[in-house]
């Protein structure tokens, strides 16, 4: 799927590299960032936080700067498989109600 917009907000590496955490959502589904020897992405989806919630998706990225573009894309893909889940029908009637 193609996005008009950035959905999902990376920061420079050095952000992580001074050992910052990052936690960011899209309409329902969540990640967070951890840096260590590697930048770990968590994925998680509903309204509560990770800890009480289902990790759906993790994946280890290097702490490169390149990785940041990887980063982005892996995002991406997990929003694709993140809106054909029953949590992302009832998350986005909700936002839609909410709108009207």
């Amino acid at each position: 799927m193609e996005y008009s917009v950035k959905d999902f907000y990376i920061p420079t590496i050095t952000y992580f590299e001074s050992k910052n955490k990052l936690t960011g959502s899209r309409n329902g589904m969540n990640y967070k960032m951890i840096p260590k020897e590697k930048l770990t992405v968590l994925v998680w989806y509903g309204e509560m936080n990770l800890e009480h919630s289902e990790l759906v998706a993790q994946q280890e990225f290097e702490m490169l700067p390149e990785s940041m573009k990887q980063i982005e894309s892996w995002l991406y893909k997990q929003y694709d498989i993140y809106l054909k889940t029953p949590q992302a029908t009832e998350y986005l009637k909700k936002k839609k109600k909410r709108e009207v």
